[in-house]
C-alpha cells in the first residue's frame, strides 16, 4: 500500500493548489450529499457536477491558453455556490437565527442592532450601500485581474486564500444554517428600507439568484471582501480601492438586513484566517513542486 501511494503521488505534482482545493471541497460535497442523498431533491445531479468538478483538473491541464488555464479552477466557486439549493436544508435543517439574533442583543446591551439603524434610514444612503452590497460580485474579479497583470505566482497566491476562504464560509452555512435578519425578524421591523432608483430591482435580483436563504453565518461578503483588501495591500494592488469597496460591503450586510452584527464578527476573523491558511498552503504546495 505504502508504495503504492508514493507511486501515485508524484503523478498528482501537476496540480494547482486551486485544483486542489476544488477537489477537495468537491469530495466532502459529494460525501455529504450521497450520505444525505434521500433528503435533497436532485441529489444525483450535484453527485454529477460534484465529480466533474473531482476529475476536471484533467481536463484543464490539456488547454493550450495559459491565462484560460489558470482561471478555469476559480469558475468552481460560483458553481459550488449554485449547488447548495436545498442542499444546506437537506443535511441540516436547524435554524439558527434564534441564537445569532440574542447575541446581537448582547453585544449592544439589549437592543438589535437592526432595529437601531432605522434611524437613519434615508433613500441616498439606502441606494449607496446597496450599490457597495453588489459591488462584492466583482471585487475578488478585481483583485485576481490586477494579480494576474503583475505575476501568475501573485495571482496563485491570491486565488489559493480567497477560494478557500468561499469554501470555508460554505461550511458555516452548513454548520449555522441562518436566513439572516431579512428574514426572521421581518415582523419586529418598522420601516421599510427604500433607495432612490436601483435599490429593489437589486434586491429582487439577488432574493431570486439566492440559492439557499441560509448563507448568513459567517458573512462571506464581509470575509472575502476584506481579505481582498488585505491581500490588495499585500501585493501593492491598489488597496485603497479594495478598502473602499470593502467598507462600503461590511456596512451594507447589516444596513440592509442581510447579516447579523455577529456573522460580520464571524466574516473578519474568517478573513484573517484565510489570510494565513491561504499563504500556508500555496507555501506548502511550492515546496512539494
Amino acid at each position: 500500500m505504502k508504495t503504492i501511494f508514493k507511486l501515485r503521488l508524484p503523478a498528482m505534482r501537476w496540480l494547482t493548489p486551486e485544483e486542489m482545493l476544488n477537489i477537495s471541497f468537491a469530495c466532502l460535497l459529494l460525501g455529504v450529499t450521497l450520505w444525505k442523498r434521500q433528503k435533497i431533491e436532485g441529489w444525483y445531479v450535484k453527485a454529477l457536477i460534484y465529480s466533474a468538478i473531482i476529475v476536471s483538473p484533467a481536463i484543464f491541464k490539456k488547454i493550450k491558453n495559459k491565462q484560460l488555464k489558470n482561471w478555469c479552477p476559480v469558475f468552481a466557486v460560483p458553481v459550488f455556490f449554485m449547488s447548495l439549493k436545498g442542499t444546506v436544508e437537506g443535511v441540516n435543517p436547524t435554524n439558527w437565527d434564534l441564537l445569532l439574533m440574542n447575541l446581537d442583543r448582547k453585544l449592544f446591551l439589549g437592543h438589535y442592532p437592526v432595529l437601531l439603524l432605522e434611524r437613519i434610514y434615508n433613500p441616498f444612503l439606502s441606494e449607496l450601500l446597496q450599490i457597495a452590497y453588489v459591488l462584492y460580485f466583482i471585487i475578488p474579479i478585481l483583485l485576481g485581474a490586477l494579480a494576474y497583470s503583475k505575476d501568475e505566482e501573485t495571482f496563485r497566491k491570491c486565488a489559493v486564500s480567497v477560494m478557500f476562504t468561499f469554501y470555508a464560509s460554505y461550511i458555516g452555512y452548513f454548520l449555522v444554517p441562518a436566513v439572516g435578519p431579512r428574514f426572521a425578524m421581518a415582523e419586529m421591523f418598522t420601516k421599510e428600507i427604500r433607495g432612490l432608483l436601483l435599490t429593489p430591482y437589486i434586491k429582487h435580483t439577488l432574493n431570486v439568484l439566492e440559492p439557499t436563504p441560509h448563507d448568513c453565518f459567517p458573512s462571506g461578503h464581509t470575509a472575502v471582501s476584506v481579505l481582498c483588501f488585505m491581500l490588495s495591500a499585500k501585493y501593492k494592488l491598489k488597496p485603497k480601492l479594495f478598502a473602499t469597496l470593502a467598507l462600503g460591503v461590511v456596512l451594507a450586510t447589516v444596513y440592509h438586513r442581510y447579516h447579523y452584527v455577529v456573522d460580520v464578527i464571524a466574516g473578519l476573523i474568517l478573513a484573517f484566517i484565510g489570510y494565513l491558511v491561504g499563504g500556508w498552503i500555496y507555501r506548502k504546495w511550492a515546496e512539494r513542486k
